[in-house]
């Protein structure tokens, strides 16, 4: 009996929370707290998961939990991309769109063709900004041409797109991702944030077909097939998206609900560079430019097009880099942080691919002094799978940050707890709120939080709290992220 109280002893004192003794004195609740969710929490129970704070102007590490473990970020990837590129791109850049011609202009007739040639430009016919919807870019666009003397095209509309190279979507994204808006990729010519909506209607009865109501804007030459399914059931619901870069084919499946209410799905478009063409040369014909209704698209598969005797005469200007990024941080927009990434390598005057955008963001956090045995870059915006990184890594980076040049262009595209971007909910009517800047990510089974927040005794900390694995619902997960972010932020 004595035996058996012993070990009873033991293993209360081996299951109390261990307080380090290299921890600030002020840190010692969130210490508590994590140690806790090390002993105690089912919730975690084999998941992986990783907790780092550090002191944001010194980049000492204050605390870690598993911060050498390499975790899938999601979006936390994104501030990497985005800052490196606030380094190498300066914070002034801009996406250039040029426009040219071939051939000569006689009797107000262009006997050549007029080229759009792309610099990546995401915000282009984007709704993310007031002055790059689609009327306003060709009311500019087509005013230029005018001013040529130009109201009859003969030649074709061509769109060169080879600012990037042809792969428009990561190899690492999966499958199921790339019809989806999320996994709209990019191209040389980018239109309409790369997406559409789809309008469905549920059927009446389970003998009866989902319709496809409608597709919101038109986009030409791509067929959207209709496999869905009507069902009585509201388990194994739901739509999937099928499609692949430049193809003409687009594949609906999935069960259907019926007699509920109707539906809209976001898509990716297959060839963004073709559907800008297509509704440029509509917009023409509309306002006074008469054309010969042919468009073409030069890719880097296609480079034999000719670039010799292309006369310039106009350049279209997206806004500054640090809109862009707050958008890409912000909201999370997939497509601008590719966009950043590709853009990275196409500016290094040798290759405009993710490859050459990786292998600069890499000599750049070389350059910073930040180890990156615990950071490996698939991709720029955290939608593969194939990304790792860990959250000492990710804290000697929002330091160094912090200590840049750029710092203020950064953090403003941060999400504000309780204010804005993917933060906008959280933390309401906390300590926290308005005090905490982070970018979240998510994907299947991954929650991952990282940026920067001020204690009450006004010391600046970063952070980055990643959980990978866990089979509790992500809203449970994000709870604790919370409770974290609270913690840090009640540190004397």
């Amino acid at each position: 009996m004595k035996k058996i109280g012993f070990l009873i002893f033991i293993f209360i004192i081996a299951c109390k929370p261990v307080f380090s003794q290299n921890n600030p004195a002020y840190f010692q609740k969130f210490v508590g707290y994590v140690d806790t969710m090390k002993l105690y929490d089912n919730d975690l129970t084999g998941a992986v998961w990783s907790v780092s704070v550090a002191d944001a102007k010194s980049g000492e590490i204050l605390f870690g939990h598993n911060s050498q473990y390499c975790l899938l970020p999601a979006s936390n990837m994104k501030i990497v991309t985005t800052g490196t590129g606030l380094l190498l791109l300066g914070a002034d850049y801009t996406f250039k769109t040029k426009l040219e011609y071939t051939g000569k202009i006689v009797d107000s007739i262009l006997d050549g063709d007029i080229y759009i040639t792309g610099g990546g430009d995401p915000s282009l016919g984007s709704s993310v900004y007031e002055n790059t919807v689609p009327d306003t870019v060709f009311n500019k666009w087509t005013q230029a041409i005018k001013n040529l003397g130009i109201n009859n095209i003969k030649g074709k509309i061509v769109a060169d797109t080879r600012f990037f190279d042809d792969e428009n979507r990561p190899g690492s994204w999966e499958f199921d991702d790339i019809g989806t808006d999320y996994g709209a990729g990019v191209s040389g010519i980018q239109f309409i944030d790369n997406k559409c909506k789809l309008y469905i209607q549920p059927a009446a009865s389970i003998n009866k077909k989902p319709s496809l109501d409608s597709v919101k804007p038109y986009i030409p030459e791509i067929s959207w097939e209709n496999y869905l399914t009507s069902t009585d059931s509201i388990n194994g619901t739901g739509i999937n998206l099928y499609s692949s870069p430049y193809s003409q084919r687009a594949l609906l499946t999935g069960k259907v609900l019926i007699n509920s209410r109707s539906k809209t799905i976001l898509a990716a478009i297959p060839n963004p560079a073709y559907v800008c063409a297509w509704y440029f040369n509509n917009y023409l014909n509309r306002n006074g430019v008469k054309t010969s209704n042919r468009m073409e698209i030069m890719e880097r598969r296609t480079s034999y097009m000719s670039n010799q005797n292309r006369k310039h005469f106009y350049t279209y200007s997206s806004p500054a880099y640090t809109e862009i990024i707050y958008e890409t941080n912000k909201n999370s927009n997939n497509s601008f942080a590719e966009t950043v990434l590709k853009t990275i390598g196409a500016e290094s005057g040798n290759d405009g691919s993710i490859y050459e955008g990786r292998k600069l963001v890499a000599a750049k956090l070389k350059d910073m002094n930040i180890a990156t045995d615990g950071f490996y870059q698939s991709d720029g915006s955290g939608l593969s799978r194939h990304n790792f990184v860990t959250t000492k890594f990710m804290c000697e980076y929002l330091s160094a940050m912090y200590n840049s040049a750029v710092y203020e262009h950064f953090i403003q595209s941060f999400p504000v707890a309780g204010v804005d971007g993917t933060m906008r909910n959280m933390l309401k009517k906390t300590v926290a709120e308005g005090n905490v800047k982070a970018k979240s990510g998510s994907l299947s089974a991954v929650r991952s939080y990282s940026g920067y927040l001020t204690t009450k005794s006004g010391k600046d900390l970063c952070f980055s709290f990643i959980f990978n694995n866990f089979k509790c619902k992500s809203a449970v997960v994000t709870a604790k992220i919370e409770k974290l972010m609270i913690l840090l932020s009640e540190s004397e």
